[in-house]
């Protein structure tokens, strides 16, 4: 019996030793698991906000979207569009609406400025109009108020408060975080 124990503990132990067949190489493909690719580039959102769509076309569906100075993981890059890591898996981003590092870093993201400015009002009057207008964090105007009215015309007062409604700013950011701000807007006839 224990001549068949130590024949046994002698063939494991042959069997232990045994070195293993080195695995056959094989070219596979890239990984198509977003989150296995690696990013080919980082690049900087530089409008408010940048939608990324299922596929490269616009009139794909709307999957998620990117904030002015989020930065982005590129996998992909073709023609106008690029292939980007989001959250839960990957989409497409139009190219034009991303930068590179050194250039977020130029942007100025604490002063107010227009994205879409407000249109024109014609109107034959002489006068100032002067409003305030609260922007929220995503550069949205969201209440406007006129502080002054020079022009004896209500109705061209209200015409232009209603333009600067529909006018849109890039979000301020400062110290890394979205602010909400008022801004003074002024129009002279």
């Amino acid at each position: 019996m224990m001549r068949i124990t130590i024949a046994a503990l002698i063939v494991l132990a042959l069997f232990g030793c045994m070195q293993k067949p080195a695995p056959i190489a094989s070219e596979s493909p890239a990984s198509t698991d977003p989150a296995e690719r690696y990013a080919i580039a980082v690049e900087y959102v530089v409008v408010p906000k940048a939608n990324i769509y299922a596929r490269p076309a616009i009139d794909a569906p709307v999957i998620d979207s990117y904030g002015l100075a989020e930065a982005v993981s590129i996998l992909e890059k073709k023609g106008e569009w690029n292939l980007v890591r989001t959250v839960s898996g990957s989409g497409w981003i139009k190219a034009n609406e991303l930068v590179d590092g050194a250039t977020a870093e130029k942007m100025d993201t604490t002063t107010p400025r227009f994205f879409v400015q407000p249109k024109q009002i014609p109107f034959r009057a002489r006068g100032e109009l002067w409003y305030q207008a609260k922007v929220n964090t995503d550069g949205d105007i969201v209440e406007v108020i006129t502080v002054k009215n020079t022009t004896g015309s209500d109705a061209l007062a209200t015409a232009n408060a209603d333009a600067l409604k529909e006018a849109k700013f890039y979000p301020m950011i400062d110290q890394g975080q979205r602010k909400t701000f008022i801004y003074e807007h002024r129009v002279y006839y």
